[in-house]
């Protein structure tokens, strides 16, 4: 078991910039799961970790600045630090629309980290006509108390399913990220 956690931890290619703006750096790198790439995305936000908790864990809130996202909501809220949640993706034809359940689990680390799990929940809610379900991706955030503020961290991967090449996705994924945390960003003033 060891030796798998070893080998798999050497065998993941590193994280690549690919953007860097207003103080937010967006990476990406290749994984052994599929063509997709996985990101990951820093920035410090001048605010507290209980306001910055709050907006991730605000289901209805997160259309108001996630990206492509015109549909949130909350369907269960199992404890204070246990969400699930319902999102729609809503992207400009000919690439159908996408939605997703995901489950939050938030975990103290320490004394000065949180983090936030997230895994897909994909039959908790029926499939709606003409829109995709994405039931395989998985990532966290990670809220770290620092002497400069909160650095947040995403680590994403998704398979976003249907006909769209994965070339294109990779050579986009950047800039989702980028996108929701000005916004993020902007919305924690």
């Amino acid at each position: 078991m060891l030796i798998n956690c070893f080998l798999f931890s050497f065998s993941q290619e590193q994280w690549e910039l690919k953007l860097q703006e207003n103080g937010i750096e967006v990476y990406t790198r290749k994984t052994n799961k599929s063509s997709i790439k996985e990101f990951k995305a820093v920035v410090v936000l001048q605010a507290s970790m209980q306001s910055v908790i709050e907006k991730i864990t605000d289901a209805d809130g997160l259309r108001n600045w996630n990206y492509k996202t015109t549909k949130s909501r909350l369907i269960e809220r199992v404890s204070d630090k246990e969400f699930v949640i319902y999102m729609y993706n809503d992207f400009p034809w000919p690439v159908k629309d996408r939605d997703h359940i995901s489950k939050l689990i938030l975990s103290k680390i320490d004394s000065s980290s949180v983090r936030i799990d997230i895994t897909p929940l994909p039959n908790r809610l029926p499939e709606l006509d003409d829109v995709i379900r994405i039931e395989e991706f998985s990532g966290y955030w990670l809220l770290e108390k620092t002497a400069a503020g909160v650095r947040v961290t995403q680590q994403m991967y998704g398979e976003p399913k249907g006909n769209i090449p994965s070339f294109i996705i990779n050579a986009t994924l950047a800039k989702a990220p980028l996108y929701s945390f000005k916004r993020l960003k902007e919305g924690l003033k």
